[in-house]
């Protein structure tokens, strides 16, 4: 056991703390407190339209040896009800990631419900790690966005982003589109970092637009605490149009970035590609680069992470791309550092694009990430021939129906465990890739029959079960046959003796 005594005597300057101790403590900490990885949302903002499905990102940074869990949930205090307005496909709320991953995608499907209500949102957090820490982003905001019009939409103006130093006040319009009505929206302020009364004052407060009014504001105050802590957020939300049923809120939520004033910042991180971000497959490695912005004191870290994109034409690990993940270490004074992800030349006919996210998370020592500059796509491009949808065969398409059927989305976890099965196994030899196609070409009316019975979705998982904890427990299937092999062959043995 390690004691530290403390000196009340001696005093210890801000710049020493940053330079000299927060290292010290980062590596005593990383010793006796290691885990594999750190979890943490790769966006902190999500936006689906109803009708729609969307996808949460969680990343694994900075280590993928063993699987690791995190358990995903929905905060009470928003306007859009889990179950009513959307779902999380997530059995029991826990995300999981395999060994060797970096990321797992959670499928959230948007109801259209047919009714004017309005932009409506919902938190959602990340809690008790299994295997992992937690990194610094583990609040989610959701946006669901209104298919309905209403006669009077009120929506917040300007950037997405919003930023306001300490001491100093931010102007936010509310714009009005359609008129004839009076209107009023309730605005209000839910905490992120920032923490309220201490970094804001309370912006809890009706705004209100007569009939000719297009547009009116409110303020957001932040407040000066002579406190060096980075970068603190809160999101501006609204609610409660007047006259109901004929004013909502629309648009999206805004996220507000407090800068921090006092001296001795340790920085905003920013993530750029260097070059092309829609390179070639046979183009070698892709080179990034994070800057440190607004600050440079003290010895402070950040990590990065690959992750498939979450829908469309995907880039998949280990096969277009190598997954990478580390952690960049910034000296006192350093203001840049780079990192490669290599891509993989298949030499294969595909679609024209292929896509991956990288992401930068888990800032250290009060440094913080620019939201708007935590990600960046990469679009693979085909050099060995492009396949239209027309012409695609079996390899173009990543469903896998039946599974899909069975286990309810394409986004479980066995589902993505029998896709990897198709692509890492049996599309490498002829016979496999002759199953497959047989596969595509009769298993969606299959796929369809099973999806409209529960009795039969439970039958097909039952079919399913040995090929899925194979392929997921390759040791502790092999164990156990290793097992039921000795255990013939002591009967047959103790047979003969007797």
């Amino acid at each position: 056991m390690i004691f530290v005594r403390l000196l009340p005597s001696v005093p210890v300057s801000m710049k020493f703390f940053q330079l000299f101790l927060f290292p010290v403590c980062a590596a005593l900490f990383s010793v006796f407190a290691r885990a594999d990885g750190v979890l943490q949302f790769g966006d902190v903002r999500l936006a689906v339209d109803e009708g729609d499905t969307g996808y949460v990102t969680v990343i694994r940074s900075d280590s993928d040896l063993e699987a690791v869990s995190v358990i995903l949930s929905v905060g009470v205090g928003g306007t859009a009800r889990l179950g009513e307005d959307f779902e999380i496909d997530l059995p029991l709320g826990v995300v999981q990631i395999e060994a060797g991953e970096l990321f797992a995608h959670v499928a959230v499907e948007a109801f259209d419900d047919g009714e004017r209500e309005g932009t409506e949102f919902a938190t959602i957090s990340l809690s008790s790690p299994s295997g992992a820490t937690l990194g610094s982003a583990t609040t989610l905001t959701l946006d669901i966005i209104d298919a309905q019009r209403a006669d009077v939409e009120l929506a917040f103006d300007g950037a997405q982003v919003r930023r306001v130093r300490e001491g100093d006040q931010l102007t936010v319009d509310v714009v009005r589109n359609g008129s004839g009505i009076a209107a009023s929206i309730d605005v209000s302020g839910q905490p992120g970092s920032a923490t309220l009364g201490v970094d804001y004052e309370d912006v809890t407060q009706t705004v209100e637009l007569d009939e000719n009014q297009g547009s009116s504001s409110f303020r957001v105050f932040a407040l000066d605490d002579d406190e060096l802590e980075g970068n603190e957020t809160l999101t501006l939300v609204s609610g409660n149009g007047e006259p109901e049923g004929q004013v909502v809120p629309s648009g999206r939520t805004r996220l507000v970035i407090i800068e921090d004033t006092e001296p001795g910042q340790p920085g905003e991180f920013a993530l750029e590609v260097v070059g092309d971000p829609d390179p070639p497959e046979s183009s070698g490695p892709v080179t990034f680069r994070v800057d440190r912005n607004d600050g440079s004191t003290g010895q402070v870290s950040v990590d990065y992470a690959t992750a498939d994109a979450p829908s469309g034409n995907v880039a998949e690990a280990d096969k277009n791309y190598v997954p990478a993940t580390g952690r960049l270490v910034f000296a006192d004074g350093e203001l840049s550092r780079e990192f490669q992800v290599e891509l993989i030349d298949d030499d294969k006919e595909g679609p024209a694009e292929r896509a991956f996210d990288v992401y930068i998370v888990n800032p250290t020592f009060l440094s913080t990430v620019d939201p708007e500059s935590a990600k960046v796509r990469i679009g693979v491009q085909e050099d060995d021939g492009v396949k239209d949808d027309d012409d695609c065969e079996f390899f173009c398409n990543d469903l896998c129906f039946i599974a899909t059927a069975a286990y309810g989305s394409p986004m479980d976890g066995h589902v993505e465990s029998l896709r990897r099965f198709r692509d890492r196994v049996l599309l490498q030899f002829g016979a496999g890739r002759a199953f497959v196609a047989a596969y595509y070409e009769h298993s969606p009316p299959i796929a369809d029959w099973i999806a409209g019975s529960e009795v039969l979705r439970a039958v097909a998982r039952g079919l399913l079960w040995p090929l899925v904890v194979t392929i997921e427990h390759p040791g502790g299937v092999l164990t156990l046959l290793v097992l039921l092999l000795a255990g013939v062959n002591l009967r047959r043995w103790r047979r003969r003796t007797l």
